[in-house]
């Protein structure tokens, strides 16, 4: 069986017992724990058993974010694919399920041309998955510095002081909202290889080699890199937090040119390569129990 499906089974059935807890704690600590998935959960239980809203669960939003991302570069068709199955991609529809339904959901807002429809998707996703306080955070922060016309080292300096707060200050703001998360890590850093801050480290310099258009086009996506490599040997939790918007970045990676072009296409090939190399003795290539 694949990992946390019993789990989901349970928010499947028993959401609405879920939201009474948090109801008599406070008010906040339902708004902290992604409230619209519990009510998601909660609307699909009406109509269909624990079983089937799952596949629901799954269903959807994989199928949402594999059509908008292989629509956006038709003529990369390839590519795209091979994206959708980066594990860090394709596990958002297989264990991470809450992150998949807010990355879905994230996704139609982003491809949207209808602002209020842009305006209520990109509102809700913070309450499905908590990961995108912090994105949507990036999000409003990454727009004013573009209007304010801040170049791109400033902005840079920007995020990097931003996550810096954030590896001192996460684990104090998860607890006094009583954030689910505050229980589920510890906000270390943990024991990390320092190869995948390389890696995005090597990625967000070929993205600062390509003209000032492209990093105005892709501040967003350059931000969230910057962001991640800011907290990566300090706090564990914002891996999550990075792969919401993973999608987006490698996406604004094919727009690359010349030779940063190939030698991102030949990065992301070693890399997803590479990862399923590393899951490969694992049980369900490491999304799975082993049972």
């Amino acid at each position: 069986m694949f990992k946390d499906r019993h789990n989901y089974l349970i928010y499947a059935e028993y959401s609405h017992d879920i939201i009474h807890k948090y109801l008599d704690s406070n008010i906040l600590a339902l708004f902290s724990n992604e409230p619209v998935w519990l009510a998601l959960n909660i609307a699909l239980d009406f109509f269909f058993s624990a079983d089937i809203t799952l596949r629901v669960i799954i269903f959807i939003p994989a199928f949402l974010v594999s059509y908008y991302t292989l629509r956006s570069e038709p003529h990369q068709f390839l590519w795209l694919l091979l994206i959708l199955f980066v594990p860090n991609i394709i596990k958002n529809h297989i264990i991470h399920l809450r992150q998949g339904v807010a990355i879905a959901c994230f996704l139609v807002a982003w491809f949207s041309k209808k602002k209020v429809l842009r305006i209520v998707l990109f509102s809700i996703t913070p309450f499905i998955h908590s990961s995108f306080f912090f994105v949507m955070g990036l999000f409003v922060l990454t727009n004013l510095m573009l209007r304010m016309r801040l170049s791109p080292s400033i902005r840079i300096l920007v995020i990097a002081f931003c996550s810096i707060l954030t590896s001192f200050s996460l684990q104090w703001i998860a607890s006094l909202l009583g954030a689910r998360q505050a229980n589920e890590y510890q906000f270390t850093g943990g024991e990390v290889s320092g190869l995948g801050f390389l890696f995005w480290l090597i990625i967000l310099t070929i993205f600062c080699l390509q003209d000032k258009n492209f990093l105005r086009e892709h501040a967003f996506e350059a931000n969230t890199i910057v962001y991640y490599l800011g907290t990566y040997f300090f706090i564990e939790v914002t891996a999550r937090i990075f792969e919401s918007t993973l999608l987006l970045v490698l996406l604004a990676g094919l727009k690359l040119t010349g030779w940063r072009r190939i030698f991102y296409l030949a990065l992301l090939l070693f890399f997803t390569l590479y990862s399923y190399y590393l899951r490969i003795r694992q049980p369900w290539l490491g999304w799975g129990n082993g049972i």
